[in-house]
């Protein structure tokens, strides 16, 4: 009698035949066979960017999966000579095993992996806020919203607009306009074709022709297939990068020369007991020019990657926003360590602190503003406050430069004599300073920080935005003459601001002195 039981025949049995089938089928048209593995091969390389986020998921968590595998193999050892009700407790170990695995596996691995980033991360403790500048006014939903309503034809679409520097100093949103998403052949057939750039300081954005740039780009977020952003970056990786990059969020710049450009970046997951995403340079699509080639694209997907120590030595990319934000938000969470080890821990939570959640499909953290930081630059700001949602304080201010992460900048504000408010506690702050306001279709968009020096001492306000949801979906639009705020973050105070003086901040200032003095004064 054999001493191994049915299971242990049947997949022995099928896989013997496949392997059969295999062997004749080489023996019997050796040519077909070769040209069928051949045409496998050549699918699998042209779709290799389809397989990438699997291949990657599989190196984040090589841990689990070569823990599991081991299991696996235990078990068929083990279950392959008992009967039945002798495989009943293998089973249900091995069920537990895998449902272990599966709801505590991620979660532990990723804690760990924030506990071993935050001791390895570069952390800089500031004594004071850096001073912020460039304000811009509308929030970056609201103006996704004003471009889609005012800027474009029936079937366009622009990418989400991000916050940048130009060639000129001055501070912009770019988009890139091409083929809407329900236009599929347009999608498959037509190009991006041009670049708006909105100046970030003005109240009411005017979508004239006068902002718009020629720039014909064959790869884009808005096309498909080889043409698709992430698809054609994802076919540049070398091997080593297709185990461990992943693609984040365009960006449009104009280059040294003047030209526009697609920067993509690139998120590198580091470590291999636990990976954690760091900042893994750029790739650069330049516009289409004649000597592209369709099969080049196909094949080999269109970019040039920058490695991050090489950003600094292009003067176009030295101090934009680069960072991706799953690597800003995964360095402000390392920061939930601040008080050891045990600090996140459920059911204990000592000193633990949370990124707060914006909610109403608002924009959430990092809020995206220039600090006086390196010299001054486009920085990613994050307000930490305490882990439970009721208390809004200001725990900890973590600022990650946006074109490196050589260093993190932090204040522990919980280590200093003045208590601040948190970003999500100033809309309740803002309603009950207005309470006739209609609320309803309102809201407080973006708080984020403002940080001036006034009659000599560093003054930390909330510089918010009050947005009005418009449309069925519930598009949020800032209105062509937004009504900002200043909330003072010790007092909570808020001031609401001129209309008259929108466009210069130091008018602002003045506004605020005005309204806080005697607040001030008794300091």
């Amino acid at each position: 009698m054999s001493e191994f039981n049915r299971f242990y025949w049947l997949v022995t049995n099928v896989r013997k035949g496949i392997s059969g089938w295999v062997k004749g089928l080489f023996a019997r048209r050796k040519l077909l066979a070769i040209g069928l593995v051949l045409g496998v091969l050549f699918l699998l390389f042209v779709n290799r960017a389809s397989v990438q986020p699997l291949a990657l998921l599989i190196r984040k968590y090589a841990l689990l999966v070569i823990l599991t595998l081991l299991v696996f193999r235990w078990f068929w050892r083990v279950f392959r000579t008992r009967n039945f009700v002798q495989s009943i407790l293998p089973v249900v170990l091995l069920m537990v095993f895998l449902a272990a695995v599966r709801y505590l596996g991620p979660p532990v691995h990723k804690y760990l992996g924030l506990y071993y980033y935050y001791h390895s991360i570069d952390r800089v403790e500031l004594a004071d806020l850096p001073q912020t500048d460039h304000e811009r006014l509308q929030p970056l939903l609201s103006l996704k919203t004003l471009i889609d309503q005012q800027a474009l034809s029936e079937t366009e679409d622009a990418t989400y607009p991000r916050f940048i520097r130009g060639v000129d100093g001055q501070y912009y949103y770019s988009s890139l306009i091409g083929p809407s998403a329900e236009y599929m052949l347009q999608r498959l057939s037509k190009n991006a074709d041009r670049v708006i750039r909105i100046p970030a300081n003005i109240p009411s954005p005017v979508f004239s022709k006068k902002l718009e740039s020629e720039a014909e780009f064959d790869v884009a977020e808005q096309l498909l297939f080889s043409k698709q952003t992430h698809i054609a970056v994802r076919k540049r990786f070398n091997i080593f990068q297709y185990f461990t990059c992943q693609e984040g969020e365009p960006l449009f710049l104009q280059d040294n020369e003047g030209s526009w450009v697609q920067v993509v970046p690139i998120i590198r997951w580091a470590g291999w007991v636990f990976p954690r995403p760091v900042f893994g340079g750029v790739m650069v699509i330049h516009p289409k020019q004649n000597g592209d080639s369709y099969w080049g694209r196909v094949l080999l997907g269109r970019g040039d990657y920058i490695a991050p120590d090489d950003v600094k030595a292009h003067a176009y990319l030295s101090g934009q926003n680069l960072i991706p934000v799953k690597v800003a938000r995964y360095i402000a969470e390392s920061f939930r360590f601040v008080n050891g080890f045990w600090a996140p821990m459920p059911g204990y939570h000592e000193g633990d602190v949370r990124i707060p959640a914006a909610g109403r499909r608002l924009t959430d953290q990092p809020f995206v503003t220039f600090l006086d930081i390196e010299g001054g630059k486009i920085c990613n700001y994050f307000g930490l406050e305490p882990f439970q949602e009721e208390k809004k304080g200001l725990s900890i201010s973590v600022m990650v430069p946006g074109d490196n992460d050589d260093h993190v900048y932090y204040i522990d504000h919980r280590k200093g004599t003045t208590a601040y408010i948190g970003s999500s506690a100033i809309n309740s702050k803002i309603i009950e300073s207005r309470k006739n306001y209609d609320w309803f279709v309102n809201d407080p968009a973006e708080s984020r920080p403002f940080v001036r020096t006034v009659d000599g001492s560093k003054r930390f306000f909330w510089l918010t935005t009050i947005v009005t949801r418009a449309g069925d979906q519930g598009q949020i639009i800032g209105g062509s003459i937004p009504e900002l705020t200043l909330t003072d973050a010790v007092y909570g105070k808020v001031v609401w601001i001129s209309s008259d003086s929108l466009v210069r901040s130091e008018q602002w200032l003045n506004q605020a002195k005005g309204e806080l003095d005697e607040y001030w004064s008794t300091e």
